[in-house]
């Protein structure tokens, strides 16, 4: 019984562990809104458009605060269970909004240095 236990916490572990290796590398939003877009380069100023309007698409890209549980219960007899969670929470200091405004920001600095977006479709 113990062994089968110590089985399923391996297990559950390692379940966790692959998840959280498996997160997307995209910048969160306080990433975003933490760069300096006027020290771009033109390409780099490019690609930070695109990153704008891939956060704004998907909000629940940034990060949030990250939780972690783990419950054991012991039943009746030689019934037992593990539970085990891991959770991400929203973002509340950076908006949708914070995105937007930024990515305004970004396009009349694009425009200012004559260049065109491309447009993802």
């Amino acid at each position: 019984m113990k062994k089968s236990i110590a089985r399923l916490i391996i297990l559950l572990l390692s379940m966790l562990m692959m998840t959280a290796g498996c997160q997307s590398t995209q910048p969160t939003t306080k990433q975003l809104l933490q760069e300096d877009y006027v020290q771009m380069t033109d390409a780099e100023l490019l690609i930070y458009y695109q990153q704008l309007v891939e956060g704004i698409e998907e909000p629940s890209s940034g990060g949030g605060g990250f939780g972690f549980g783990l419950g054991v219960g012991i039943g009746v007899g030689s019934s037992s269970s593990v539970g085990l969670g891991a959770s991400k929470g929203p973002e509340r200091e950076y908006t949708t909004e914070a995105l937007q405004q930024r990515r305004n920001q970004v396009r009349l600095e694009l425009a200012r240095r004559g260049l065109e977006p491309a447009t993802s479709y």
